[in-house]
């Protein structure tokens, strides 16, 4: 476990304290020390845990979760995607617990320490403190929400193009839009719930109230930036799946034009090789030559029907 203490002040008493992989036991301890409550301390030890707020006679419990750097771009999954960090907030304390380092928090942890990050006086520094955790974990969204824009401006260029005469390069594509879906999805849904918890979290009033609201607009903004990007993805998830079926209908109008010409050649083939006794045309000199040029009246009539109607056109 690694124990760093970011930021003290004795005028009024504050100190934040940021816990990296604590072990079990050395969790409980921490919490003996600052009051912590006991429930909120066991969910802390859960990495699948969803962002939640509590609030108890002394301090209040939140669980944010910020977006991994690390993660693979083919996650889909929330714990895949996405890293749990623990907040306990009293009037004298600030108390930080996630299982690994994340560079977000790391760079503000050393605006503070260095003094660049807090404004003159200290009415308000918890909550300022608190405040500036939030948005850092919630700005972590945006780099990545980028990129997935980025990459699905690329794939509907590719898609318009009409370079995609590769099966499997389509094929793969489309599992690719479908990974940025579901990874969109859950940003939506993560930023839904940490908006829940930035509302229940705002006082009605006072200093403190409009640095909250700083942080819900903030969230309302990269939740309607998601919804979007949603929007966009299901859109050309649905024009793919749209290019497919119209490949589909080619093949076929293909096969069908051909069935066109050879069903009624077919018959008259069938006709013509039953070999009944009596049958004239099969002791006429010119018979065979005949049915040929049948056939052949047949085929050009057909060609010139189908391409009158334009079935022959791509």
């Amino acid at each position: 476990m690694s124990v760093r203490t970011v930021l003290q002040r004795a005028d009024p008493p504050l100190v934040w304290l940021d816990v990296v992989q604590p072990a079990p036991e050395e969790l409980l301890e921490i919490a003996r020390t600052h009051g912590l409550q006991s429930t909120a301390v066991q969910d802390c030890l859960d990495p699948e845990h969803l962002p939640k707020f509590e609030q108890f006679d002394t301090h209040v419990f939140v669980i944010i979760r910020a977006f991994d750097e690390q993660s693979a771009r083919t996650c889909g999954t929330v714990q895949e995607l996405t890293r749990k960090i623990a907040l306990f907030s009293g009037p004298s304390f600030l108390i930080t617990i996630h299982r690994t380092e994340q560079p977000w928090l790391a760079a503000l942890r050393t605006r503070f320490e260095a003094g660049h990050a807090v404004r003159p006086g200290k009415e308000g520094l918890q909550t300022y403190l608190l405040t500036h955790v939030l948005n850092g974990a919630v700005d972590s969204y945006l780099r990545p929400m980028e990129q997935i824009e980025s990459r699905i401006d690329a794939f509907e260029e590719q898609v318009f193009s009409g370079r995609d005469s590769d099966s499997h390069a389509f094929a793969e594509r489309l599992r690719e839009i479908h990974v940025l879906k579901r990874q969109v999805t859950l940003i939506k849904r993560l930023l839904w719930r940490t908006l829940d918890v930035v509302q229940r979290m705002t006082p009605p009033t006072g200093r403190a109230a409009s640095l909250f609201r700083d942080v819900h607009e903030n969230v309302e903004s990269l939740h309607f930036y998601a919804d979007e990007l949603l929007d966009d993805a299901n859109t050309l998830l649905n024009v793919q799946l749209a290019l497919a079926a119209h490949r589909t209908g080619e093949v076929m109008r293909i096969l069908t034009v051909f069935s066109v010409f050879f069903l009624p050649l077919t018959f008259v083939v069938g006709v013509y090789g039953m070999n009944f006794d009596f049958m004239p045309e099969l002791r006429w000199p010119w018979g065979y030559p005949a049915v040929l040029a049948v056939m052949g009246l047949i085929v050009l009539a057909i060609y010139l029907w189908v391409r009158r109607r334009g079935w022959l056109r791509e």
